[in-house]
């Protein structure tokens, strides 16, 4: 028996520091993806993106580049600090994030949105800037 509440602890323990555990904040949505897309981690990047067709299609134009990359640029932007220049509730449910890393020092913005309770990157706002006009 104490083998079997041994295992149970050791599993809600695992289970809580689990790398698959999605954000529960638009800061932490943004700050992870951010940081996910300058290290390569395409699986937790992906895991970020709002569902959406042409969201798909752009972030996987995008992992192609930077696949592409040369091994020493990736190597820059993985060792890269990034900082959060603006953060900019538009409403409830939408976030943009302006932020900088100090390899390529140029300010970029992803917006999050909230649906469903689930905050996730609108990726194709960072090439159309998508926000909607009120």
């Amino acid at each position: 028996m104490k083998k079997i509440i041994y295992f149970l602890i050791a599993i809600s323990i695992w289970s809580c520091h689990s790398d698959n555990k999605r954000p529960s904040t638009a800061m932490e949505t943004g700050t992870t993806f951010i940081k996910a897309s300058m290290d390569g981690d395409f699986k937790t990047a992906e895991m970020l993106l709002l569902p959406d067709a042409e969201n798909n299609q752009l972030f996987n134009a995008y992992k192609q580049y930077y696949n592409r990359m040369p091994e020493d640029k990736k190597n820059h932007y993985q060792s890269a600090a990034y900082k959060i220049n603006n953060y900019n509730d538009i409403n409830d449910s939408t976030v943009i994030i302006n932020y900088s890393n100090d390899y390529m020092n140029k300010p970029m913005e992803i917006k999050i949105i909230k649906s469903n309770s689930i905050w996730s990157v609108d990726f194709k706002y960072t090439y159309t800037g998508n926000l909607p006009i009120n």
